[in-house]
């Protein structure tokens, strides 16, 4: 019993010292905190071609998720954009980030639900609510 109970302790200890390295390794322009929001901010104003208004409501932190056998970054981000508070659109998306090419690009979050990935692109969609 004391066996099992050891090794059941070593593997919780194993699973969480990888959890950590993992952490360590999310790229420092991607961190959490202002870094991340900064990176959120600039991504969407350039993809959405620099809207007159863009308001950010809620961001998830990066987190690690695999597409297409690779290992990305991805975070929701719940917005609205316009021309301007009161000519406004609410939308959602996912930011991938892939730490390899320091690229990005947006899906639909219905898309990352898909294993495959197929509906990955640079153009990023868009769905009936207007969501991108």
């Amino acid at each position: 019993m004391k066996i099992v109970l050891a090794l059941l302790l070593l593997g919780v200890t194993a699973l969480a010292s990888e959890a950590s390295d993992h952490q360590r390794d999310k790229p420092a322009i991607i961190g959490d905190g202002s870094a991340a929001k900064s990176y959120i901010s600039k991504a969407l104003y350039e993809y959405l071609d620099k809207p007159p208004y863009l308001a950010i409501r809620a961001a998830t932190p990066f987190a690690s998720k695999e597409i297409e056998g690779k290992t990305v970054w991805i975070s929701l981000v719940d917005f609205y954009c316009g021309l301007s508070k009161e000519e406004k659109v609410h939308c959602v998306t996912v930011i991938v980030y892939d730490p390899v090419t320091n690229q990005h690009h947006f899906l639909n979050p219905d898309e990352l639900g898909g294993s495959s990935g197929e509906g990955t692109s640079d153009e990023g969609s868009t769905s009936d609510d207007g969501s991108i």
